[in-house]
């Protein structure tokens, strides 16, 4: 199939079929999985009448527990400058923060976190998909400009356009989702797809109202050619839908019927997909068959964590027989069951028509064995210590810190993959943004297809910040900095992993300035002077020095204040008659003192620790 051509009803059914026949053994798999990761897995062989209600949540503890390892909270985007000068940088600046109040704000307008969900699928399924979504309505509300009516009053008028102008502010035109990887069909040969199928279902209403929105939009144009969708009395019915994606075309089929098909005008398929890299590449008559790559965390140990399931309720079962165990009897068994629950007494001339049945004790190579199959899970998952359970002989927190950087070595590949799925949501964002030719405000940061400049080079990274290593990290580049081993700037972009590093240099330089004695002395002239006190100070010395130059003429002076024989003078008197303060503090030391130094370099009014709110180097 050419991928350049109008696509049709036909051409897509057999892009579909073909793309599900490429799918079909990773589909079947992943059935699997869910099976496991739902526990709704089929506990005990067919025939064999045991309960089944009792299983162990150890795979979902398993994959849960690797997700919340491999993400942070919040994503660190980099933006790097288009051109190497001093407009460029403050531009990238300013991208860096609103591209990730956007893709924070997409992220959470969805039912759940997108990205939380993505890194779960690449766990557990060894696979992902991340579908970016344009609201085609809230663009058209942005475009949306409000006409005056014949008779309305220009005050409200302007008021209805202040109420619009807000209400378009707020509304965020993407999406970032985390869709199902069975329900979208891409190649998976390719990296970044060509080609996109999106198989779903979607409500009678809301393909009416998509229909409706291209058929006419405002009465100026129509995007493509469009047929009207019918609801048929039940608006809220569900239709089988697939939505058709490439380069060049953008279509949608809902029940062997082509609603539209338009020119896809961004240049791009909205969709990326990766493998989490727990499997591996083939070569042979099947290579293009993608179960060989799409390899989750669990596949490698479903039989053991069926095994383990397996003793865990039947040593669960063994103690209800015990405490419970079954009673024999020559009589009506209905009829003793049917006693039994009332609590009836039971009347009969032999006792030995009633009796309890002895169980036999577990074996104690049962306990082995479940040992054996929990340290086999841990060998092909990752061990406890990633959980932040202490690991058995483990004394001391760096034995710790070693298991646990370890285990984590394994979760190293699906990271990056994430990181790359985020990285391709991010550009097409800016992409977007700059051919829509749309100003976005979001959390208080601006974004402008000016500050783009036709350049959609971006990088997200997910890291796990670790106080305790951060300050490690810290400490050791400082070292490396005095030993001439590492520059300045350096320490501050990759150690310090500061978001405003120029404004913490400036900042400390400011500090240190103002712990300085001379420059205290002028501060302290500038308040006095401010406060008004420099006059007043001024007033007192000179009474000060015509009392005295009286006295020395022989002349009677004012007799001194502090009731002493003269040899202090009077203190002085402030405006509300009180005395004021002479000394104001002892200055600090020499400049050259460590100790000195030091104190320069704590911030003077203490804040919140700036751990976790660090951007990428």
């Amino acid at each position: 199939m050419n991928l350049d051509e109008k696509p049709t009803v036909e051409s897509i059914r057999k892009m579909v079929r073909h793309l599900e026949g490429v799918w079909s053994r990773t589909h079947a798999k992943w059935e699997v999985v869910d099976s496991y990761y739902q526990q709704t897995f089929r506990l005990w062989p067919d025939g064999l009448d045991r309960p089944e209600w009792l299983k162990p949540a150890r795979s979902r503890s398993i994959v849960d527990h690797a997700t919340d390892h491999q993400l942070a909270h919040e994503p660190i985007v980099s933006r790097p400058p288009v051109e190497d000068d001093e407009e460029a940088k403050r531009k990238a600046d300013r991208v860096e923060p609103a591209l990730k109040a956007i893709m924070d704000e997409a992220s959470l307008l969805e039912p759940s976190l997108t990205w939380k969900q993505v890194g779960k699928h690449l766990l557990l399924y060894g696979y992902a998909v991340v579908e970016d979504a344009l609201d085609t309505k809230v663009m058209q509300s942005r475009r949306d400009k409000i006409r005056q009516g014949r008779n309305e009053p220009d005050e409200e008028f302007e008021q209805r356009q202040r109420v619009q102008r807000n209400k378009s502010k707020t509304m965020m035109p993407f999406r970032v989702r985390a869709p199902h990887p069975s329900r979208v069909l891409l190649d998976p040969s390719e990296k970044q797809p060509r080609i996109a199928i999106k198989h779903g279902q979607r409500r009678s209403i809301d393909l009416e109202d998509i229909t409706r929105n291209r058929l006419n939009i405002n009465g100026r144009y129509r995007r493509g050619d469009v047929t009207s969708w019918d609801s048929e009395g039940d608006p809220f019915a569900w239709v089988m839908t697939d939505e058709y994606w490439t380069e060049c075309w953008h279509a949608l089929v809902a029940d062997s019927k082509l609603l539209f098909v338009e020119k896809n005008t961004w240049g791009f398929v909205p969709f990326s997909h990766a493998f989490a890299g727990f499997g591996q590449q083939v070569t042979s008559i099947e290579e293009d068959d993608p179960s060989y790559l799409a390899v989750g965390v669990l596949e490698p140990v479903m039989p053991s964590l069926k095994a383990q399931a397996q003793a865990v309720a039947g040593r669960h079962n063994a103690l209800l027989d015990a405490t419970f165990n079954p009673v024999g009897t020559t009589m009506d068994s209905s009829e003793l069951q049917d006693q039994l629950s009332r609590g009836d007494i039971i009347e009969m001339g032999n006792r030995s028509d009633v009796w309890r049945m002895d169980i036999p004790q577990l074996p104690r190579w049962l306990f082995a064995s479940e040992e054996w199959l929990d340290r086999d899970i841990e060998q092909g998952t990752f061990t406890r210590a990633l959980a932040g359970i202490r690991e058995q002989g483990v004394s001391t927190v760096g034995q710790q810190a070693i298991l646990s950087t370890a285990a984590g070595r394994k979760f190293v590949s699906p990271s990056r993959q994430l990181e790359h799925l985020a990285t391709r949501s991010a550009s097409h964002i800016l992409q977007w943004i700059d051919v829509i030719g749309m100003t976005l405000t979001v959390q208080g940061h601006q974004i402008s297809p000016s500050d783009i400049q036709h350049d959609y080079a971006c990088k997200v990274s997910f890291e796990l910040i670790d106080p305790v290593l951060q300050m490690q990290s810290r400490e050791l580049g400082m070292r490396e900095v005095q030993q001439g081993l590492k520059s300045k700037e350096t320490y501050w972009s990759a150690d310090a992993r500061l978001e405003d590093a120029t404004g913490e240099r400036r900042r400390l330089l400011e500090d240190l300035i103002r712990n300085d004695p001379e420059v205290q002395k002028i501060l302290a002239g500038e308040v006095m002077k401010e406060a008004g006190l420099l006059d007043l100070i001024e007033r007192q010395q000179a009474a000060q020095e015509d009392g005295a130059a009286g006295m020395g003429m022989g002349m009677g002076g004012p007799p001194p204040m502090n009731g002493g024989g003269g040899g202090q003078p009077p203190p002085i008197l402030g405006p509300d008659g009180m005395p004021l303060q002479q000394t104001m503090g002892t200055p600090p030391g020499p400049a050259g003192g460590l100790r000195e130094m030091r104190q320069g370099l704590t911030p003077s009014v203490p804040g919140p620790s700036r751990v976790g709110q660090n951007r990428a180097g």
